[in-house]
């Protein structure tokens, strides 16, 4: 594709004649300023005419300039290629394919340059627009009259002038295949703009099928959907995946048959609890009975008759207490559990005096008290013995 440049009044002579073949040309010193200068993709028309005769000329395309050389191309728009003299005529004239190449407001205002009847058939559409383009360049628009609804996937093959762009598909704008009904009748207009990206032309009217999509409210999904993986232990409102659930249990034992690992607790449950309830090791040792874990504690030197005492030691005790009197008359040792008299000891002689022991079983957190009366002389509290 080439850009036509022009100057006003560019009309100069040349500086040495030139032969019919000859593709650089000087002109007159010094007006060579007088023409374009062109760059890539750029270029203006010539016409060199013989100074004795207007009738014999030639118009040339000059593509660089470079002072007072011109580079041209020989023989344009029909016309022969000349040999020219000394001061003959070089001058940027308009010609017919310039004037031909330039748009006119009627041209413009009907789209002649990008609109056309489609031909071919529904699926497969032909069509031609006037171009000097010998390829479709991107971002280029048409619009392309149908001339029947489409059953499936649709291609065009578009005629650039004389040049055949061969067959694109026609997409939607995220890149998928038409579907039936996309054009939906004959004569509808089809807003086409090619993609280099897509290699397609995208048809940027088409209807959109939202049977692909979800509803915001109240979705029923289908299939296998999934989202991104939000962060551990996050507390938003981001959709929680399998595997972030997965992830938040690995720590979680299952209901049915855990099988726990480190130091898992429970609460311990009171003495002497009979149900389903997890009995835990202390539990266990409060509930193991008299003997486990204690031994005897000689706690004499710390009672004393008719003193109550409390057993805070979390388990049932055994206590032994041995009296003494001296003299003839014997004497009794009573035991009371919680203010509660619960036996009552049986003196023996010994010596020259009596004993008296008594033993008993006192639960957890209860009270005892060992009180004595009676014998003629001193009585006093020999041995008092724990099993604590």
């Amino acid at each position: 594709m080439t850009i036509q440049l022009y100057a006003n009044n560019a009309k100069t002579t040349l500086a040495s004649a030139i032969t019919s073949t000859q593709t650089s040309i000087t002109v007159a010193p010094g007006t060579g300023a007088e023409f374009p200068n062109p760059t890539t993709g750029q270029a203006f028309k010539i016409t060199l005419v013989s100074a004795t005769s207007s009738s014999t000329y030639e118009i040339c395309l000059c593509t660089s300039i470079s002072g007072d050389t011109l580079t041209i191309v020989r023989a344009q728009e029909g016309t022969t290629a000349l040999p020219f003299l000394l001061n003959d005529i070089v001058g940027n004239f308009d010609t017919a394919a310039v004037m031909a190449d330039l748009v006119q407001s009627e041209q413009l205002q009907t789209m002649y340059y990008e609109y056309a009847v489609a031909t071919g058939s529904a699926n497969a559409i032909t069509s031609t627009i006037p171009s000097n383009l010998t390829a479709v360049t991107d971002g280029m628009s048409i619009i392309i009259k149908s001339a029947y609804a489409n059953t499936g996937a649709t291609t065009l093959n578009l005629t650039l002038g004389s040049t055949s762009t061969g067959v694109i598909p026609i997409v939607k704008g995220n890149n998928t295949s038409l579907i039936a009904g996309d054009i939906p009748a004959a004569g509808y207009p089809l807003s086409l703009t090619y993609s280099s990206t897509f290699s397609a032309w995208v048809l940027t009217d088409a209807s959109v099928v939202l049977t692909p999509y979800a509803l915001i409210n109240s979705q029923a999904f289908t299939g296998t959907p999934t989202v991104p993986t939000a962060p551990y232990n996050d507390d938003s409102y981001i959709i929680a995946n399998t595997q972030w659930v997965q992830n938040q249990l690995a720590n979680y034992a299952p209901i049915y048959s855990p099988t726990f690992t480190g130091t898992p607790s429970a609460p311990t449950a009171s003495i002497g609890t009979n149900t389903t309830q997890i009995a835990t090791t202390a539990f266990v040792q409060a509930n193991l009975g008299l003997g486990y874990n204690q031994s005897w504690q000689n706690v004499t030197g710390s009672r004393a008759y008719n003193t109550t005492y409390t057993n805070s030691t979390g388990k049932p005790i055994f206590v032994i207490v041995t009296g003494a009197s001296t003299g003839s008359g014997s004497f009794t040792q009573y035991l009371y559990v919680n203010g509660t008299q619960i036996a009552a000891s049986v003196p023996y002689s010994a010596n020259s005096g009596y004993l008296s022991v008594i033993t008993f079983l006192v639960p957890n957190g209860l009270t005892y008290t060992v009180s004595n009366s009676g014998g003629n002389n001193t009585t006093s509290l020999n041995t008092w013995y724990e099993l604590r």
